[in-house]
């Protein structure tokens, strides 16, 4: 197996796990703006700007769930960042071609033709190479999909 299909892998696992930081940092944002002070409700009697105490009680319990969930995630992405980085080392090193051709196309962004003379093959060679690289990462996207899709239907069915 090459390695550039890992390190897609890991990027990919990288890529959601950032996705979700993310998701929960918006959530920790909205929780924010909930704390801050509304402008008053004038009554008959006066002015009620005051929050219930429930309320607050219930944002604070949210508060700490979110920090939590944040801790968590912030470690993962953390490890994740950490394993992409050995994978994409061990990519550097790697002596295959087909690995050397994935990372001078899509890691250090070199042209074709630069390409082609590094490892001494033809445009056309490089070009059905990075055509087979494509293919073989969306077949791995594919496969990762449907089994997820296949758990969903597990818990589905034991559902019902």
């Amino acid at each position: 197996m090459f390695v550039y299909m890992d390190y897609e892998r890991f990027r990919k696992e990288y890529i959601e796990t950032q996705n979700k930081f993310d998701e929960i940092l918006k959530e920790k944002e909205l929780l924010f703006s909930k704390t801050q002070p509304k402008s008053p409700k004038w009554d008959k009697v006066g002015s009620s700007g005051q929050q219930n105490p429930f309320e607050e009680y219930l944002i604070l319990k949210e508060k700490r769930q979110i920090e939590k969930r944040l801790a968590e995630a912030k470690t993962l992405l953390e490890d994740r960042k950490k394993l992409l980085m050995l994978k994409q080392q061990e990519l550097m090193n790697s002596k295959n071609n087909v690995d050397k051709i994935y990372r001078m196309r899509y890691i250090e962004h070199i042209n074709i033709t630069r390409i082609a003379m590094s490892v001494n093959y033809s445009e056309s060679q490089v070009y059905r190479i990075l055509n087979n690289i494509r293919q073989n990462i969306t077949l791995s996207v594919w496969s990762h999909f449907l089994k997820h899709a296949r758990k969903c239907e597990v818990l589905i069915d034991k559902i019902i």
